[in-house]
């Protein structure tokens, strides 16, 4: 049954039965999904499946939460909404309304209201959630304990109409770095179930509600985080082959997606007020189309690197201006920069390794060895394992 989309299934119930019944019922919710998941799982087979799995599951969770309703004595009365909903949720997605919805709470924290959605609407489970976020898993339980537990109080026997929220400037940011952070866990993902290290169907969601929240707000912004979808997606065919992961310059430019690449640049839009989505886009769509980089297509990259440093301060735009400033020379610079990211970041954090390792390749090559020995060790993937190995990074004698 691998080809079911558990994770978006997960997240259009969660939204569909929120919307129902409102934020009080958080915990039983989730555990109304997993209990119609567990009860799909002992009755479907590859054969026989419902011709509406998802209306299925929506009945089944449903059900299952009256029930633990009805044994909930202290509740004598629920409201929730009036919508029909007796035949399922087929035809209706409030997954980007729930997203908008947890956005707008002033209550939840920032890390908090990341860390729910991506279990409730995602779909992640809270090892996965670790291993992309570097979050302990302890740590991601109470962020989400507490803010479930705030939902549940401040929603208490209140209808949550998510249709009719009107997303302010600043929750509509905090979705677009929401979908961001969501797209770049499935493109890149550590989970040693992602045998490709690129989870297509993250990947995918995170685009399908991008442009829900394009055709809702139609912002510069949005239009340009639609382009970095779409650029990033159209490699996807090349980024792994007969099995082996394929570094970016070396990948086979003709399995790109030619229709996705024009799509990206039909979305591109040059803003007022320049922001990082517009200034990423522009960065990998010259990686994308200039198939030799000279010093000068370089600097140009270190240059927009720079604008983008003033925008955000995000350590991983620091790790690839370390690197730019390595093709153009400044190896110095590169060192200095790393040297200040290293109380920022994990010790054990996989890219902060790398780039230094391949920054110590050439000068110190024992040293350089010795880092990647260490990330090998650290690594569950055996793809990533095999790519570090075929490409000369550690040698045996």
């Amino acid at each position: 049954m691998e080809d079911i989309n558990y994770r978006a299934l997960y997240g259009k119930l969660f939204s569909a039965l929120l919307g129902k019944f409102g934020g009080q019922f958080v915990t039983e919710i989730e555990d109304a999904i997993q209990n119609a998941f567990l009860k799909s799982l002992k009755i479907w087979s590859k054969d026989n499946r419902p011709n509406q799995m998802d209306n299925w599951l929506f009945i089944v969770a449903r059900n299952d939460l009256i029930n633990q309703m009805k044994k909930r004595p202290f509740e004598q009365t629920v409201v929730f909404s009036d919508r029909d909903e007796s035949n399922g949720i087929d035809g209706f997605d409030l997954r980007l309304q729930t997203i908008i919805f947890i956005a707008s709470l002033d209550n939840i924290s920032s890390k908090a209201k990341v860390l729910i959605i991506l279990k409730n609407i995602f779909g992640l489970s809270i090892k996965e959630i670790t291993e992309s976020t570097l979050i302990e898993q302890e740590a991601i339980y109470k962020h989400v304990q507490r803010a479930k537990k705030i939902i549940e109080q401040t929603f208490h026997k209140k209808i949550v109409d998510l249709e009719s929220i009107k997303p302010t400037e600043g929750t509509i940011s905090i979705v677009e770095e929401l979908l961001y952070g969501v797209f770049n866990l499935g493109f890149d993902s550590f989970s040693e179930k992602s045998e490709s290290i690129v989870n297509e169907d993250l990947c995918i969601e995170a685009l399908a509600l991008t442009k829900l929240l394009y055709a809702q707000t139609n912002r510069e912004s949005t239009s340009n985080l639609l382009a970095l979808f779409c650029f990033h997606i159209a490699r996807i065919p090349a980024k792994v082959d007969n099995g082996k992961l394929i570094s970016f310059f070396k990948q086979n430019r003709e399995k790109w997606d030619k229709n996705l690449l024009n799509v990206g640049f039909h979305y591109l839009k040059q803003e007022k007020h320049l922001g990082k989505f517009y200034i990423e886009a522009i960065i990998i769509s010259k990686y994308m189309t200039i198939s030799n980089l000279t010093q000068k297509d370089w600097q140009d990259i270190v240059q927009l690197y720079e604008i983008m440093m003033k925008l955000t301060n995000s350590p991983i735009v620091i790790l690839n201006y370390c690197y730019c400033l390595s093709q153009i020379g400044k190896h110095d610079d590169a060192f200095k920069l790393l040297e200040s990211l290293e109380t920022e970041l994990p010790s054990d954090h996989i890219y902060f390794s790398l780039v230094k390792a391949t920054l110590l390749k050439e000068y110190n090559p024992n040293a350089s060895a010795a880092i990647f020995t260490t990330i090998l060790d650290g690594l569950h993937q055996d793809i990533r394992k095999e790519y570090l190995l075929e490409n000369g990074f550690i040698k045996f004698n």
